[in-house]
């Protein structure tokens, strides 16, 4: 019998990708952990949007409403946008891989920057196309270099606004002059997963741009501020020919039934989205210093996480996590982001972050053999 690689039966790009690896959420033998590892919200939502898990129940037997109708209705009515122009996944990561299925070959160009989101890559190359890498300036996207990286094959351009994991933001001004020189032909996608965080009154999600730029496509999720990350859900919105031809690529009924409902409720929820970016703003402000007051070199960002830089400590990152595991606290290493000298925390609970800070103290102020 003849052997025979099953890799041989895959694109070539396939067998490139490296397995996507999530934040840590677990430690074992322990049940209560501190995970400030995958940026979620720090807040369980209000009793009554949980208690619409109670009256959908009943309609577990039936297939989802395969268009989300209900849900893109309140989507459309919450940020003022047509319904005809958004599609809802099972998640933003399930449009993001719709997007790369619909408009990538083998042989077409990605560009993705540096230091960016790591599951772009992996979609680009599930779909066949060559990933290109544009570098980063100071740890912030930069558009110039973006720019620089399009040739004739390129299809799609994946943007993290703020972008996760370094936290840095592309202002209006230069989005709009960036989308202004990006080819008409060419996908250019916006990721603003964490649109809701920012405050910078010179910030666009790109909502106002669509209309302009036919070929934006903006990508968002209901799994970091509205806090439903163990729902997956996500919608995107666009120009109504794109829209049109990412609904024929998704899958059926991909939006479960709890999803589109809760989904619709949550955005109703002013207050806990206030209470939430309050947190968040105090948290950003106060945390960094906090931190490099013990000799750390933290980085405050426009999302729901801040990155510290541990290269200059006497202490290897390594030992870090690994005496923050100990004490049952998880966060991020960034090293599979290319950023081996970085840690990402997110921004938790006060109690959840106090306990942080005091871990990290007493883990800085021991001597270690």
């Amino acid at each position: 019998m003849n052997k025979y690689s099953i890799k041989k039966l895959v694109k070539p790009t396939i067998n490139q990708i490296a397995k996507y690896v999530p934040g840590r959420s677990s430690i074992e033998g322990k049940d209560k952990v501190i995970k400030l590892s995958s940026n979620e919200s720090p807040f369980e939502l209000p009793k009554k949007i949980l208690d619409k898990i109670l009256t959908t129940s009943n309609l577990l037997n039936l297939y989802p409403d395969g268009n989300s109708s209900f849900l893109k209705k309140a989507i459309s009515k919450t940020f003022k946008i047509k319904e005809n122009q958004i599609i809802c996944g099972n998640g933003s990561d399930d449009i993001l891989s719709v997007i790369a299925q619909t408009f990538c070959s083998e042989g077409d160009d990605v560009i993705c920057s540096e230091y960016g989101f790591i599951y772009y890559p992996i979609i680009a190359k599930i779909s066949g196309a060559k990933v290109k890498i544009a570098k980063t300036e100071n740890l912030k996207v930069s558009c110039n270099n973006i720019i620089k990286k399009i040739s004739r094959k390129t299809k799609i351009i994946f943007i993290a606004n703020p972008n996760n994991p370094t936290g840095s933001v592309i202002l209006r001004k230069e989005l709009k002059a960036f989308l202004e020189q990006v080819p008409r032909n060419i996908i250019v996608v916006i990721d603003g997963a964490y649109s809701e965080f920012v405050l910078n009154k010179n910030y666009s999600d790109g909502i106002d741009l669509i209309q302009k730029f036919p070929n934006l496509v903006l990508t968002r999720t209901f799994s970091k501020i509205y806090a439903l990350a163990g729902l997956r859900l996500g919608w995107a919105y666009s120009s109504n020919s794109i829209i049109s031809l990412l609904e024929k690529v998704r899958g059926p009924f991909n939006v479960n039934v709890f999803a589109q409902k809760i989904g619709a409720e949550v955005l109703k929820e002013k207050k806990f989205l206030l209470k939430s970016v309050k947190h968040n703003l105090k948290w950003q402000k106060k945390l960094p210093s906090l931190i490099n007051e013990m000799g750390l070199e933290a980085i405050s960002t426009f999302a729901n996480f801040i990155i510290v830089r541990v290269d200059k400590t006497k202490f290897s990152k390594k030992l870090i996590l690994n005496e923050l595991v100990k004490k049952n606290i998880l966060i991020r290493d960034l090293t599979n982001y290319g950023l081996r000298d970085y840690i990402r925390i997110s921004i938790g609970t006060d109690w959840q972050l106090n306990k942080l800070l005091s871990s990290l103290k007493e883990i800085m102020n021991k001597n270690y053999k």
